[in-house]
This record gives structure tokens, sequence and C-alpha cells, in this order.
């Protein structure tokens, strides 16, 4: 890693990125600390709840993570190529829609992965192809598409795929597809949690040591390069768009095979884990090993939140509020990164423009 000065020092990269996330996260501390001091509540107790409440149940904490890691995929393979992907979240509930289709019929929870995964690359591809081909943002029609998607599965599950015993959640997956859970030496893990970490391997391999993921990055980082070089930049990110989708549609199908075994009639285990994902992409700095780390400190900061409610009576707004601030603080440092690399490159691209015109 190339070095930085700072002063009279001389920074690595490494050493940049801990001074930033100490600073990030002890600022949103303080910050969060204040608040809840303004308002009348002991800031100690309350940031000690918030920060270790999500660690009185391991198994809780990182299935959690696990979805919010493939969401997170979704989200920052994508934007390596340029691309704002808020389509995570319809990726995953078309992916838990299909693989809770195909356990039941095949009784196969690994076929049911795969299959919930190609759907949610189909709806990738989808969305990459219109901004590709037909110039529409790959904002709109995400946010057109999560909404429409949400309000057809609900009426699946409520009229075609409803359980008799139970109407509000669906036709449960058959114990054959099951995927169960793990008993370690201290602790016990639903097997979800490992298989989410071979995919961000995966995810990692396919970025750093294969021609398309390189393709993604170098048309990301400089359109221009990328066209110099020969690289398709359309392609590479109908490329992002269609393996970001496979990663959330991946996720939707873990917690349907793997955790919850059905979909209820609100979705309610997987709605807003798409977004999720875009703060857990941003706090992991857009590395699929970061987002592990990211998505298990998203979930301490959520279930953390729900202990502090119970124990403080801390109202929910205000719970959720501090976990946002402490999300805020701790990617914002990317966040402005990003931003520095993109005017430059647009800066770039206009002086070249001027300069052949």
């Amino acid at each position: 890693m190339p070095n930085k000065k700072l002063g009279a020092w001389e920074l690595t990269e490494y050493e940049i990125f801990l001074i930033e996330t100490v600073g990030s996260i002890s600022a949103g501390l303080i910050v969060s600390g204040i608040i809840l001091a303004v308002l009348g509540y002991n800031p100690i107790r309350g940031l000690s709840l918030l920060l270790l409440g999500g660690l009185r149940n391991p198994d809780y904490l990182l299935s959690r993570a696990t979805f919010i890691m493939m969401t997170g995929l979704a989200f920052a393979i994508p934007l390596y190529a340029g691309l704002f992907n808020i389509n995570g979240e319809g990726e995953m509930y078309i992916g838990g829609l299909v693989a809770l289709l195909t356990a039941i019929y095949t009784g196969n929870g690994f076929l049911a992965i795969l299959a919930g995964g190609v759907a949610g690359a189909a709806l990738g591809l989808l969305v990459s192809a219109l901004r590709v081909y037909r110039g529409v943002n790959e904002v709109v029609t995400a946010i057109m598409l999560n909404m429409a998607i949400y309000y057809t599965i609900i009426y699946l599950i409520t009229s075609k795929f409803y359980d008799p015993v139970a109407p509000h959640e669906s036709v449960k997956v058959p114990v054959s597809a099951r995927l169960g859970t793990l008993n370690l030496v201290v602790i016990k893990i639903h097997v979800i949690f490992l298989l989410a970490l071979a995919f961000i391997a995966l995810s990692y391999y396919f970025l750093y040591f294969t021609k398309l993921g390189y393709e993604i990055r170098v048309s990301g980082l400089s359109p221009a390069s990328a066209r110099y070089a020969g690289i398709n930049s359309n392609r590479a990110m109908i490329n992002s768009m269609t393996f970001g989708g496979f990663f959330a549609g991946v996720g939707g199908a873990l917690n349907v095979v793997g955790f919850m075994y059905y979909i209820d009639s609100l979705l309610t285990s997987m709605h807003g884990m798409g977004f999720d994902g875009i703060g857990v992409a941003l706090m992991g700095r857009n590395n699929p090993l970061g987002i592990v780390l990211a998505s298990i400190f998203f979930s301490m900061l959520i279930l953390g939140s729900q202990r502090m409610q119970l124990l403080m009576r801390v109202p929910k707004e205000l719970a959720d509020a501090l976990s946002g601030v402490i999300i805020i603080a701790f990617s914002l440092p990317y966040a402005y990164r990003m931003l520095i690399s993109y005017l430059r490159t647009r800066r770039m691209i206009k002086i070249g423009a001027e300069q052949y015109s």
C-alpha cells in the first residue's frame, strides 16, 4: 500500500483506515451520548446496551448479519461500476419467494438457494438493461420495482401460498430443504452464516481475481480509461448489477430456507434489509471483507437498540436515531472519498473533452 504524509509522519493506507474508523466511531458515540444526556438518560448505560446488548444471543446476531451481508454486496458491486443500486430490497424479496417455491416443489435447500440467486440476478439484469439500453435511471426503476414486488408477493402469500393453519404465513419449507444449525464448541449458529462467508469469499475472488471483476472496477473508476483499454462499460454495468442481484437473491433464499422457513404476509423478516445493505456497504468501505465486519457491527447496533428500549424505556425512534448517528459517522469518511473521486473523475473527463474538441 502507498504511504501518505501527515505532518512529520508517514502513514500507510491501513493506518489511515484505522484512524478513520476509530475516529468516526468515537465521534458517533460522543454525539449519541450527548443526545442521551440532554434527554435525561444515562449515556454510559445507554451506549453500553447499544453496543453490547446484541451479544446476548450470538446466533441471532450472526444470522441477522448474514442477510445484510448479501444486500451489502448487492449495493457494493454495482457501485464499483458507478451504479447506485437500491434494488437489493426487491431482489431479496424475489429471491426469497423463488427459493420458497423451489424448496416446496423440489425439497432441496441448496437448489432453492441457487434458484433464489438466479431470480435476484434476473431482476438486476432487468434494471441494468433499462439503464444501458433505454437510459432509465436505475434508482427510479428500483423504487418502482421494489414496491411492485413487495405488494405482489403479499398478494401471492395471502391468496395462493398461505398456510391453512396460519393464514398470515406462507406454506412452510419442507424439512428436507431446511438448513439447520451447527453446534460448535461454545455456541450454536445457523449454517447460513457459514454459507454467507463462502459467498463473501466468492464475491472477493470475482471482484479482484477475474477479468469481469477487473472490468467492473476500471469502468467505474475511470470510464475514459476503460474505453481506451477496450473495456465495454455498458457490459460492465450489466455484469455488476446482475452479480449484485444474485447475492441479494441469495440473501432472501437464505432467510427462507435457513432461518424463517416461511414468508409472512408482510415480509417482516426481510423488510428494510435491502436498504440496510447500503449503509453496511459504505461502512465496510465497499470491500467484501469489510462488509462482513460492518454487517455484524450493524446487527449489534440494531439488537442493542432493542435492548435499550426494553431496559431503559427509550422510545424506538430515539434508539433508531442513535444507531443512525453511529452508522452515518462511520460511513462519512468513505462517502467523502467517493464524492471527491467522482468529482475528480468528472473534472478530468471535462478537461480531456475540451482538449480534443
